[in-house]
């Protein structure tokens, strides 16, 4: 709700209404929900569930066919975070990073939203 509450107002500003939370934590989601609940529904959430913890090892371990599957949930969750009205993650994932690449690229530039009001380094 903290967070939530940090980009509201600017959302509704700008008709931004299509959201990508990057989350491994199902928490996330159901308390996404309840907040948007009390906002009567106004945001669309978008979440690809995708496997999770696969290292470089493990993707070369697996059979081609199962590799290549895991590959485009990759590829597939990366698009559809990239076109998102708005993407929430957090900036010391490196996968979060290259969303916000992608995204400076297709000039879907955002600012950092933090209850400190800055873009924190080194953490």
């Amino acid at each position: 709700s903290q967070y939530f509450n940090l980009f509201d107002n600017d959302t509704h500003q700008t008709n931004i209404t299509t959201i990508y939370i990057n989350s491994e934590d199902n928490n996330v989601f159901n308390e996404f929900e309840q907040v948007n609940k009390n906002k009567t529904g106004y945001y669309k959430l978008l979440h690809v569930k995708t496997r999770k913890n696969i290292v470089f090892q493990s993707l070369m371990g697996m059979p081609m066919k199962e590799r290549g599957k895991i590959i485009l949930e990759f590829l597939t969750d990366l698009f559809i975070e990239a076109n998102a009205d708005l993407h929430a993650g957090t900036l010391t994932s490196n996968w979060c990073r290259l969303v916000d690449e992608m995204r400076l690229v297709l000039g879907k530039f955002s600012p950092y939203y933090t209850p400190e009001n800055r873009y924190m380094l080194g953490m």
